[in-house]
């Protein structure tokens, strides 16, 4: 008996071995598959793709600078902004364009090595390395440039900032990316909605300069409290009231289940798209 449930024991890690290795090998082949069409599409995609959060730090930064504001909580003005666009921009990659991965790659759910799941984790690492190169470029530029910096008091509050924002963004993604194959309006209609979101996530403004009914508010959208976080650990600035990153972690892990129960319940309808 003891040899039977040995034999079943080994059998079982063997075909899970067998199964990440598969996983891994098909996903960074999508992820350069996915790279070389960024490149086949034009150099000025991935150009665009890392100066994003410098471009938009200094369009947000100006308005600031013409009525004379230079700091916000005691922190130089573009790097707040920075900071807010590098955490709102992870999290964005889930409403798009991760959710696209599995419509842009019909064609090769022809092979029986990719699941349509596949597709989707390949955009999701890949959309994330070159966020995370564009974010340390965007820091890099600050420096050298204005020689500003963030201090990072407690930068294990900035890694945990960061994971919570990936974690998030695949949770939105994945039930986008099931629901969006079989109707794109969902994708369309949820971009269009989510067109406000940045005004909302505290990105260009501190919660702490806001009346508590805003407060009250602005503090059920979940990156709020990762843009905060991540602020908190760069700069130490100090956190709002009902300040919690557990809210958007534990959002995240319902929304990637959700996802994953979706994508279970039709995964052989999205095959046959």
């Amino acid at each position: 008996m003891t040899i039977a449930s040995n034999k079943y024991k080994a059998s079982v890690w063997r075909e899970i071995r067998g199964g990440l290795f598969r996983l891994k090998s098909v996903i960074w082949a999508l992820v350069f598959k996915e790279f070389k069409v960024r490149l086949g599409k034009g150099k000025l995609g991935i150009i665009w793709v890392l100066v994003e959060p410098v471009v938009s730090m200094l369009t947000m930064s100006a308005i600031w600078f013409l009525i004379g504001r230079e700091k916000i909580e005691n922190t130089h003005v573009m790097l707040y902004i920075g900071s807010g666009f590098v955490i709102f921009l992870f999290v964005r990659r889930g409403i798009a364009p991760i959710p696209m991965a599995i419509i842009s790659n019909e064609a090769l759910l022809n092979y029986p090595q990719v699941k349509p799941i596949d597709t989707v984790l390949a955009r999701f690492v890949l959309e994330m390395w070159l966020h995370s190169i564009a974010s340390c470029w965007l820091f890099l530029s600050l420096w050298w440039i204005l020689g500003i910096t963030p201090s990072f008091p407690d930068p294990l509050m900035c890694f945990e900032a960061i994971a919570v924002a990936m974690l998030l963004s695949l949770g939105i993604a994945m039930p986008l990316a099931v629901y969006g194959t079989f109707n794109e309006s969902i994708t369309k209609m949820v971009g269009i909605l989510s067109q406000p979101l940045m005004i909302l996530s505290a990105v260009l403004y501190s919660m702490n300069d806001l009346p508590a009914e805003a407060r009250g508010f602005l503090a059920w959208n979940p990156i709020v409290h990762i843009i905060e976080s991540f602020r908190h650990g760069a700069f130490g600035t100090k956190l709002f009231v009902g300040h919690n990153l557990l809210y958007p972690a534990y959002l995240g892990l319902i929304l990637l289940g959700f996802g994953f129960v979706a994508y279970y319940a039709n995964r052989f309808k999205l095959l046959q798209k």
